[in-house]
């Protein structure tokens, strides 16, 4: 079996060699196709090769059911080296540090402008206030704002009689 074959492909010219064979009038056994397949997978599958030795009897196994069990090893083991070129998550997508995330939010334009810098700039970033335009908080948790109207209701607390 050539690098790179295909498992069908090769399992094709081992069922095309026994068709010669019995166009020949000679019989190919099963045996003698398991023999051949068994001996010449890749290094890849001898795993699987020394599995089956094992655990079948290759005197009697079926030569598809050899090939079954080449097949799914070969999908199990591609699979997994799948899995381990794209990192822990099965979508292929590595998950980034923190630092690697915002530098790369940055480079897509998504980046802040850190033109307040100690105006609350060290928070984090959750956006940028409307009443004060300091970044690090919303208007509803604006302190200024806060500060402003409990004056103001001071004020109108002072004013006498209005009733």
């Amino acid at each position: 079996m050539a690098d790179g074959e295909a498992l069908d492909v090769y399992a094709g010219k081992i069922s095309g060699m026994a068709a010669r064979f019995a166009s020949l009038g000679a019989t190919l056994s099963d045996k003698e196709m398991v023999k051949k397949i068994l001996d010449t997978v890749p290094e890849d599958l001898y795993q699987a090769v020394a599995g089956i030795e094992q655990f079948c009897d290759v005197e009697t196994v079926c030569f598809d059911e050899v090939l079954g069990r080449l097949k799914a090893f070969q999908e199990r083991s591609e699979r997994r080296k799948a899995a381990v070129r794209g990192g822990d998550r099965g979508d292929g997508q590595l998950l980034l540090t923190a630092a690697q995330w915002e530098a790369q939010h940055r480079a897509r334009g998504g980046g802040h402008n850190d033109d307040n810098a100690g105006n609350g700039a060290d928070l984090p970033r959750r956006g940028r206030c409307h009443y004060c335009g300091i970044r690090g908080h919303f208007e509803r948790d604006c302190r200024k704002k806060k500060r402003e109207e409990q004056a103001q209701a001071l004020l109108i607390d002072d004013q006498p009689g209005l009733c």
